[in-house]
């Protein structure tokens, strides 16, 4: 059975990190879970910072990148009553229990999120490991290069100019996730270009 990762509304915000995490999943190299809760926090994020003058069409662009997720990963959601009840048994900063009580209610093997502090738990509390999304993507990386590498090359397909190819991709991720950028720049010559 692939690798399972529950996904913090925090790595879903950023296009490019989002396309990218969710474009591996595509491949089967894992296997990613999201809650409801997850979702709104990441659409009304996608909301709240778009430059769309008219909050009406930023709603709506939220919510069809909302609806194309769920379609294309129906068996990502971890609906809500396998997780509410134990929200309030979770140890982590309090306004993001409920990430933590759903990444282990999903059985998920790691919870992959930007802000860590936020998910510090006592040891052997969860079999949950929580790794930042450069760790996530550069344990990917190193499971499956092939696959991996596939993938980017299928997203660049996919996009325009100047982001139509892997190093542009990866240029994008430098900041976000500077390491795993990095490791698969330096990858990227033994696996084509």
């Amino acid at each position: 059975m692939a690798f399972v990762a529950f996904l913090d509304a925090c790595v879903l915000f950023p296009p490019n990190l989002r396309d990218v995490i969710l474009t591996v999943a595509e491949t089967g190299i894992c296997q990613i879970r999201w809650s409801p809760d997850v979702l709104d926090e990441m659409q009304r994020n996608v909301v709240k910072r778009a430059t769309v003058e008219d909050s009406a069409a930023a709603e709506s662009g939220a919510q069809y990148l909302r609806r194309v997720m769920e379609d294309a990963f129906p068996e990502a959601m971890v609906e809500r009553a396998l997780y509410e009840h134990f929200i309030v048994m979770m140890p982590n900063d309090k306004k993001d229990r409920h990430v933590l009580a759903a990444a282990i209610a999903s059985g998920a093997d790691v919870l992959v999120t930007a802000n860590l502090k936020d998910f510090a738990v006592p040891p052997g509390f969860c079999r949950v490991e929580v790794q930042h999304p450069d760790e996530f993507l550069r344990h990917q990386l190193e499971l499956a290069p092939c696959e991996f590498f596939d993938a980017l090359r299928d997203l660049a397909a996919e996009r325009h100019a100047p982001m139509d190819s892997v190093p542009a991709i990866l240029d994008s991720l430098q900041k976000t996730v500077p390491h795993f950028a990095l490791q698969a720049k330096d990858m990227l010559p033994d696996y084509g270009p």
